[in-house]
């Protein structure tokens, strides 16, 4: 069994999966109008394709360079993933100290006594 694991060959066939998955998610989305975003869903699979190429480099032998590489675009990717997810800052736009919500809805001032009204002191 545990030849089984260390086998890289079972990594193409990970590897062959989520190419499938990836062709299977973005074709029904094609159809449907419905599903991830095609970039972010990108990312998020190419950054865990390029982990297990740097897997199959490590059980293959390959160079040290290989392995590297693969993890950095691992990393890249992922970096694209969230940037893709990050939510911008939301910022309220100010005048003076007062804010723009503010201003929205001004308070109502203070009505001077009219005439006739008594004022107690």
């Amino acid at each position: 069994m545990s030849a089984f694991v260390v086998n890289p060959q079972l990594i193409d066939w990970i590897l062959i999966l989520v190419a499938l998955e990836a062709i299977g998610v973005l074709g029904l989305r094609t159809l449907t109008r419905r599903g991830p975003p095609p970039a972010g869903f990108l990312c998020n699979l190419l950054a865990g394709a390029a982990l297990l190429v740097a897997l199959r480099c490590a059980l293959a032998g390959a160079p040290t360079l290989a392995i590297a590489a693969s993890l950095a675009m691992a990393f890249l990717a992922h970096l694209a993933d969230v940037a893709l997810r990050w939510e911008p800052r939301k910022t309220q736009s100010t005048i003076g100290n007062v804010t723009a919500s503010a201003q929205a809805s001004p308070k109502a001032a203070p009505s001077a006594p009219t005439r006739g009204s008594r004022v107690r002191a």
